[in-house]
């Protein structure tokens, strides 16, 4: 089948995500533009490409990027993305006169998208290479997001990331998620590992909720809580979107 039309498909999602150690929170919004290039979205069999813009803030640490995604088909994908932030806070937990905590940090990505799906079972990876970049310090820099510490001319990131849920009822779903982030240059690692929830009550709002050991040599080895509260005003042509809009708009709820 094909897309009845040529039309494009504009998405908004704005998302509160955090975690309780190493201590942290943002608000994202992600804005783009998908145009469909084969296939049925009422079905998984359709494929697109999409652009969108991307910023993050925590009043102390502020990103924006924009993104490139390609779907041949709707369960596997890439990204091409280009992120810019400034960094206006130093962790208590980190030594600061010798790590570069603030400033400016970029980053250049591609990320690779798999899901699949089996009776009650769902499937998720994302693996994802960096290219970060930090500016105007001869210090070595550290990376809040992936809880790294880098070569101060730039280093290389490699990050895995496998979710498997359960699905308990159309509104519920149980199951572990593993976070795996390694620096390719100095050979640092962060890894967060532990069971969640996901839930969604309405069509346009979902809920993950976890808690799992989160280990670093940069950051002591801890019990972390973590979360994400995603609200999507505008759903995107991306299969976990559309399939979060059925799940809760089904009749069985």
């Amino acid at each position: 089948m094909s897309f009845a039309d040529s039309s494009i498909y504009p998405d908004l999602k704005l998302s509160f995500n955090g975690r309780s150690y190493p201590a942290g929170m943002q608000v994202v919004g992600a804005l783009g533009v998908a145009y469909p290039i084969w296939g049925d979205h009422q079905t998984w069999k359709y494929g697109y490409v999409r652009g969108g813009l991307n910023l993050m803030t925590s009043a102390v640490v502020n990103h924006a990027g924009i993104e490139l995604q390609v779907y041949p088909i709707s369960i596997a994908g890439i990204t091409f993305g280009y992120d810019t932030g400034i960094r206006n806070y130093v962790p208590s937990w980190l030594d600061c006169n010798f790590i570069e905590c603030t400033g400016r940090l970029d980053r250049k990505y591609v990320r690779f998208n798999l899901f699949a799906a089996h009776s009650h079972f769902y499937f998720m990876l994302m693996s994802r290479y960096d290219e970060l970049h930090g500016y105007g310090s001869s210090k070595p820099m550290f990376d809040e997001v992936t809880i790294l510490v880098g070569n101060r001319n730039g280093e290389k990131v490699f990050t895995l990331n496998p979710v498997v849920l359960y699905k308990l009822t159309d509104l519920t779903s149980i199951g572990v998620v593993s976070l795996y982030s390694h620096a390719l240059d100095t050979g640092g690692y962060s890894h967060l590992f532990g069971p969640l929830v996901n839930l969604t009550p309405q069509p346009k709002f979902n809920a993950l909720l976890g808690v799992g050991l989160n280990s670093s040599p940069v950051a002591h080895s801890a019990i972390t809580a973590f979360f994400l509260l995603q609200y999507n005003i505008a759903p995107s042509l991306a299969i976990t979107d559309l399939a979060i809009r059925d799940a809760s708009e089904s009749p069985s709820q």
